[in-house]
């Protein structure tokens, strides 16, 4: 009973964290600069500019508050046709992150960041902000794919378009990523038209893309690096010992293969093992310990797959981003 207390704690301890990072990118620095990031969030957001001016005293045109009304008929369908805890945990996040906006709506964050970023001559960098907040944002769908949940929105309809389309994950990343690109060419067109003005537009959609551009990378980044990895090879006259310590230092297999020195001509073990990048200190410190007269040398592996390491896009197929109908 306590474990399980324990571990949706930290469930939902990572929602809290990924909704405070997207409240924070929103609100702070990507409103006050004109730009928004797509989706649903992204239809809100220039909802909110549109209706509330970013002013304080219009908290009830907040982009949390459309957020919640817009992503309504896609959490219903996701409750419906998805398991309960996906649906459950989505709803949280949405949850959350409409409260937090609102409350950093109602509390004037954005220009308390904006009165200690801005220099003497009352400037700010808008560049800065459009980065920060595309970097913050990004790190929100991992941190919830991680725990099974998602953003909603597009993350779901892309979810949908794939079931019934039986396309891969790939594919409805890619759409998710056409469909936020539509949403912001849409919303700087209107903005524009709204405002009578053709640079403030060409500007909400330079800033926009560029803070999406920032958030895919942050996104890559992340999932890459749950199985970034490296192969060393190892060619050694004692390969028992040294494939005992490695397995036992490192906890990876290792593959055993014979050669024969060119230069010697002696018949020798080349050993095979693929270790995260982190340990390869560790791996070194072993390979002198146990044959200092060993030769290896290390590859760059662009992926892995398979026992022992942790491949999020092949887990988010089966738990997360491909979610079991009930």
């Amino acid at each position: 009973m306590k474990r399980t207390f324990v571990y949706n704690l930290k469930q939902y301890l990572i929602i809290f964290c990924a909704s405070l990072a997207t409240a924070v990118a929103v609100e702070v620095f990507l409103l006050p600069s004109n730009a928004i990031v797509g989706g649903v969030l992204g239809i809100s957001s220039i909802l909110d500019i549109l209706l509330s001016g970013l002013s304080a005293s219009k908290w009830y045109f907040s982009a949390g508050l459309w957020l919640i009304a817009l992503n309504i008929p896609i959490l219903i369908y996701c409750f419906c046709r998805y398991r309960t805890r996906f649906a459950l945990k989505t709803t949280v996040y949405l949850l959350m992150l409409a409260t937090e906006l609102v409350v950093f709506r109602v509390l004037n964050v954005a220009e308390l960041v904006k009165s200690v970023m801005t220099d003497e001559a009352g400037n700010y960098d808008n560049v800065l902000y459009v980065v920060l907040g595309g970097a913050l944002h990004g790190i929100s769908l991992p941190l919830l794919l991680s725990v099974n949940a998602s953003t909603g929105g597009t993350d779901i309809v892309g979810l949908i378009v794939q079931k019934y389309s039986k396309k891969s994950s790939s594919d409805a990343l890619r759409f998710i990523l056409l469909a936020n690109a539509i949403v912001i060419t849409v919303a700087s067109v209107v903005y524009g038209i709204v405002n009578h003005t053709v640079g403030e537009a060409l500007n909400m959609f330079i800033y926009s893309i560029a803070a999406l551009f920032v958030c895919q990378i942050v996104q890559e980044s992340i999932f890459k690096g749950f199985s970034s990895a490296i192969e060393l090879e190892i060619t050694t006259e004692k390969p028992e010992e040294m494939a005992q310590a490695l397995s036992a230092q490192l906890k990876h297999g290792i593959t055993q293969v014979k050669v024969v020195g060119g230069y010697s001509h002696r018949e020798k073990e080349m050993l095979l093992c693929v270790i995260y990048k982190s340990q390869l200190v560790k791996a070194r410190r072993v390979i002198n310990q146990v044959d200092p007269t060993a030769f290896a040398y290390v590859e760059n592996v662009k992926e892995v797959i398979g026992k022992g390491f942790a491949n999020k896009e092949i887990e988010l197929e089966q738990d997360g981003d491909l979610p079991q109908t009930k």
